[in-house]
């Protein structure tokens, strides 16, 4: 319990204090998913059944318990996701490289902006259940774990750019940099559940929708 508490309150105080970044990079993933949606008229027809043939022969195999196992999900999932924070983190120590963060956001709109309106396009309702049974259970954990870990990332490069700004030396880099990283591995909690789900429930959820429509 005591554990909870501590990851809630270090997430409430990132949200108070750097709400406005919470708010950039949430935005950033919206404008992503518009693109991702719209970039989804672009694909040529070859293009198109390609994606279609694959997506039908992944649906028969997970109805048919040919898939991958779970364990194997996760760990590709986790793997996913500590490459992410990894990223993230190294991005921002190098303080310049914290630039390419609010990119990140960004992409994961337009991967889920395209994977969903894709379905939809080419399946229909059917797509529309594939979507929500193996896209959306992980996404909203995801998504908000990448946003707080995006907004804390850029957070800790303001805080050393004004301590510099004000002090002209890096003497809370340090103390900055660990209550940095603290909140990186809170945020990162999200993305762990949301691994969890991707490799424990969607599967399953996948598998109940896969005979719909056929």
């Amino acid at each position: 319990m005591h554990l909870y508490e501590a990851w809630r309150e270090n997430l409430e105080d990132l949200v108070i204090r750097r709400g406005n970044l919470v708010l950039l990079h949430a935005g950033l993933f919206v404008i992503g998913l518009l693109f991702g949606a719209l970039a989804v008229r672009s694909l040529d027809l070859e293009t198109r059944q390609e994606l279609v043939r694959m997506l039908s022969d992944s649906m028969q195999a997970l109805a048919v318990g040919r898939g991958p196992s779970a364990g194997e999900l996760l760990r590709d999932a986790l793997l996913r996701q500590a490459r992410l924070v990894s990223l993230m983190w190294v991005l921002s120590i190098s303080l310049a490289g914290a630039v390419a963060v609010p990119a990140l956001p960004l992409v994961r709109g337009f991967t889920s902006g395209f994977a969903v309106a894709y379905l939809a396009a080419e399946l229909g309702t059917r797509g529309v259940l594939v979507a929500a049974a193996g896209h959306l259970p992980q996404t909203v954990l995801e998504v908000p774990g990448l946003i707080l870990a995006a907004s804390a990332s850029v957070g800790f490069v303001l805080e050393v750019a004004t301590s510099w700004r004000v002090r002209r030396r890096l003497s809370g880099y340090y103390g900055a940099l660990a209550g940095y990283s603290n909140t990186l591995l809170s945020a990162a909690v999200l993305l762990v559940a949301a691994a969890l789900v991707e490799a424990y429930v969607s599967p399953h959820l996948l598998r109940l929708v896969a005979p719909v429509g056929q």
